[in-house]
C-alpha cells in the first residue's frame, strides 16, 4: 500500500532565471555550488550555556545551528521547496534532519526534527537526543530496511535502485513502508557536525534521493585573533575568542548568490544576536 510521502503546498511560479536553472541542471549534484561562514561563536555559546544551564537539557552548538537555519528558512520560505516534474513546490513545515554517527560500525544516519524553526533549543535537543539514543541503541530501525536492501543488491545496481525509489518519494511523491526508509525522512535541509569529528572545516555533499536545497557541515570550535583598535586604527588590544566555520553545499536550482548573501546575513546576525532566534 502506497502514501502520500510528503506534504506539498501549490506548486509555484518560478522566476525566469529559475526557470533557466531547471533547464540546466538535472539533479541534485549536478548544480552543486559551496559557500564557508565564519562566525565569532562567542554570544551563541553564552546564550547555549545559559539555557543549558537554566534547563539541564544537553544544548549544544549544533542544536543552535539548526535553529539559525530554520530562522532563516522560515524568513525565506521560497528556500523551504522541492522540485519535482519542474515545478517548486513549498513544504508544509521546516524540518531538518542531523546526521547522527553511529561508532561501533562506523555508519551514518539520520534524525528527523520537525518545526524547527518553532521548537526551543530543548525541544531541538530533546528530540535529537531521542533520535540518536533509538539509533545507537536498536540499530537504527528507522533506515535499518533500505540498508539490508542496499547490502544484497549488486553493486552494477546500487545506483539505478536509488534512482528508482527518488523517482518514487520525490517525482511521484508516494512512500510505502516496503522502501525500508521513514516518510519524509529528510526534511527541508539537513546538518552534520562535523566539529565532534575534529574537523574545523569540510565540505559536504548534496544527497540527490534527499531532495533538500542544502546541507550544512558545522565545524569545530578554534581560537582567532579578535583586534580591538583605537580611534587612529591602531591596534589597542588582541584576545583570542570561539570561532567556528559553516560550510554549506546548495543545489544551484534553487539559490543563487543573492540567496547565498542572505543566509550569510542571517548567519552573522542570529549568532551575534541568540536572542532573535525566539523573536
Amino acid at each position: 500500500m502506497f502514501y502520500k510521502n510528503k506534504n506539498f503546498g501549490k506548486a509555484l511560479r518560478p522566476s525566469r532565471f529559475r526557470r533557466l536553472a531547471l533547464g540546466s541542471w538535472g539533479a541534485q549534484g549536478d548544480p552543486t555550488i559551496y559557500g564557508v561562514v565564519e562566525v565569532n561563536a562567542e554570544k551563541a555559546l553564552a546564550y547555549v550555556a545559559a539555557e543549558k544551564e537554566r534547563t539541564g537539557d544537553r544544548i549544544t552548538i549544533n542544536h543552535f545551528a539548526g535553529k539559525v537555519f530554520a530562522k532563516i528558512m522560515e524568513r525565506h520560505p521560497e528556500l523551504n521547496c522541492e522540485i519535482r516534474w519542474g515545478k517548486f513546490y513549498p513544504r508544509q513545515s521546516i524540518d531538518i534532519a542531523f546526521q547522527v554517527a553511529i561508532e561501533k560500525n562506523m555508519d551514518l544516519s539520520s534524525g528527523l526534527v520537525r518545526d524547527v524553526n518553532k521548537k526551543t533549543l530543548s525541544e531541538i535537543a530533546n528530540g535529537l537526543n531521542e533520535h540518536a539514543h533509538e539509533i545507537r541503541g536498536k540499530n537504527d530501525p528507522g533506515f535499518r530496511g533500505i540498508k539490508t536492501l542496499s547490502s544484497i543488491i549488486p553493486g552494477i545496481f546500487q545506483r539505478p535502485a536509488v534512482r528508482l525509489l527518488q523517482f518514487f518519494m520525490s517525482s511521484l511523491n508516494l512512500w510505502s513502508p516496503l522502501f525500508g526508509v521513514p516518510k519524509d525522512a529528510f526534511g527541508s535541509m539537513m546538518v552534520t557536525n562535523i566539529g565532534s569529528l575534529g574537523l574545523d572545516f569540510a565540505l559536504p555533499a548534496l544527497f540527490p534521493p534527499a531532495g533538500v536545497p542544502m546541507i550544512i557541515a558545522v565545524g569545530a570550535l578554534f581560537d582567532a585573533p579578535v583586534y580591538e583598535k583605537n580611534e587612529d586604527g591602531t591596534v589597542k588590544s588582541i584576545r583570542l575568542e570561539k570561532h567556528m566555520k559553516l560550510c554549506g553545499a546548495f543545489d544551484h536550482r534553487y539559490l543563487d548568490g543573492l540567496h547565498g548573501s542572505k543566509i550569510a546575513m542571517g548567519i552573522r546576525e542570529y549568532f551575534n544576536h541568540p536572542e532573535r532566534l525566539f523573536h
